[in-house]
């Protein structure tokens, strides 16, 4: 030892505390009382140091609940919706409170992703109108129908109702609706909140009650859809909605049918096909298979699809599920 430490003072001769007297301190473990302390506490009467046990890092697990939200609520049907979130927000709540501040909202996405859903969750009271290529301005306001005695009476429609109700108007496919129909929609829309019926007289000035609200609904990539500026500017809300896989697993949608839905879902965003399944499409097969079997759910569901889109479907059905998959046929 006394070599070692000689050799230690010719190494650093200049050192102050000479380098001998640190290193014999360190061997005596008086530099640091704590770790002596310590050190002492880990040999074993046989002399061997006791290795401590590795601590487990315990790592949080977040459940589907955390993720998709579990607060539900209850649809005029008396089926369940399970709310999502809006940014930061519930988006049953962003609805709700939208209807307090008169800010109106329009949803778009592919049939089936929820849209409908949402908007009876957050208003039980709704009063909904689908719009088509063919809808009239009297399919809002109202007109006169026949009695069984052969004469006519005015009948309220739609929008009248609502308005006077006090109550939630939902306009689903209104990308359908030639823009010049909407404009009996817009005067009760707009700050007088009043509508003029000309078609009967009788009925006057329509003013919209409190409560009276306009939520809208599309889906942008059908054919024959118009979003005109007047339409858009009075929706100061937009939000594009699609379906949530993840919540499509907790209430029940097999693994593998999720899994096509995510890759025909990829497939239609690069164009390779104009379709694929929704939430809609997989609560449905999750039933259809507990009644028929999965292989009856999966040829029904490729059957389903557009024509021209069910070579890429029933492909993609194939490789998820391993065996040839084929549109349902009688």
């Amino acid at each position: 030892m006394s070599i070692v430490l000689d050799k230690l003072d010719v190494l650093a001769p200049e050192v102050s505390p000479k380098l001998r007297d640190t290193f014999s301190k360190i061997v005596g473990q008086q530099i640091n009382d704590s770790f002596s302390a310590e050190l002492d506490t880990m040999v074993l009467p046989q002399g061997k140091v006791a290795v401590r046990a590795a601590v487990k890092k315990v790592i949080p697990v977040v459940s589907a609940d955390a993720l998709v939200g579990d607060e539900t609520y209850t649809r005029p049907n008396g089926e369940k919706y399970h709310a999502r979130k809006w940014g930061e927000h519930d988006d049953v709540q962003v609805l709700r409170k939208a209807h307090e501040q008169m800010q109106f909202i329009l949803l778009y996405g592919a049939p089936g992703c929820g849209k409908t859903a949402l908007v009876q969750a957050a208003f039980p009271n709704v009063i909904s109108v689908l719009g088509t290529g063919d809808t009239e301005l009297a399919d809002f306001i109202g007109g006169y129908v026949q009695t069984p005695s052969g004469g006519f009476t005015w009948e309220d429609g739609p929008l009248v109702r609502a308005a006077e109700e006090g109550r939630p108007l939902f306009i689903d496919e209104v990308g359908l609706i030639d823009p010049k129909v909407l404009s009996g929609v817009y005067s009760l829309m707009d700050g007088t909140g009043e509508l003029t019926i000309t078609a009967n007289p009788e009925r006057g000035i329509i003013k919209a009650k409190e409560g009276f609200y306009v939520i809208a609904a599309t889906n942008p990539n059908a054919p024959g859809v118009r979003l005109s500026e007047a339409l858009l500017s009075r929706f100061v809300l937009q939000v594009e909605m699609s379906t949530d896989f993840l919540l499509a697993k907790k209430l029940g949608a097999p693994q593998q049918i999720v899994t096509v839905a995510q890759n025909l879902s990829r497939r239609q965003q690069a164009g390779e096909c104009s379709w694929a399944p929704q939430m809609r499409e997989l609560l449905a097969f999750r039933d259809i298979s507990k009644t028929f079997g999965t292989k009856f759910a999966i040829a029904n569901l490729i059957a389903a699809s557009p024509e021209l889109d069910r070579p890429v479907v029933a492909d993609v059905f194939t490789r998820v599920f391993g065996e040839e998959c084929r549109p349902a046929k009688i």
